[in-house]
């Protein structure tokens, strides 16, 4: 989609967020929950190998779609006991891998549990 489709508004308080994003045309491709499992079906230990895996998941489905992590209008991410030891590598992983400068609107959210013993699950929809 082109760029100036897509208005982003950056979060005053919360840097590394947009607050809104406003399609102006376009179809919507939505991204049902991708977590990152290894190539044998298990769930990494490690949670920074989950969240690369997870974002690889991610790109695998934009891409199946037409999209990129540039298209992202919003994101909802969900993270198993989350604190701020993973609140900081799930940021650095992301911001390494989907870059910063359009970020969509987006939710972090604390769980107790996802399915097959995963740490992170990443919903989006993305403008194409």
């Amino acid at each position: 989609m082109a760029p100036d489709r897509l208005v982003r508004n950056p979060a005053p308080v919360f840097p590394g967020i947009s607050d809104s994003v406003r399609v102006s045309s376009g179809d919507l491709l939505f991204v049902s929950g991708a977590v990152g499992y290894e190539d044998d079906g298990s769930a990494p230990a490690d949670f920074e190998r989950a969240v690369q895996l997870t974002y690889a998941q991610l790109r695998r489905a934009l891409e199946a779609g037409g999209a990129s992590f540039a298209d992202l209008v919003r994101v909802n991410v969900y993270i198993v006991g989350l604190d701020e030891r993973r609140l900081a590598v799930w940021r650095s992983a992301r911001d390494r891998i989907v870059g910063t400068h359009e970020l969509p609107a987006s939710t972090l959210i604390g769980v107790q549990s996802l399915v097959g013993g995963a740490q992170i699950e990443v919903d989006a929809i993305a403008a194409v």
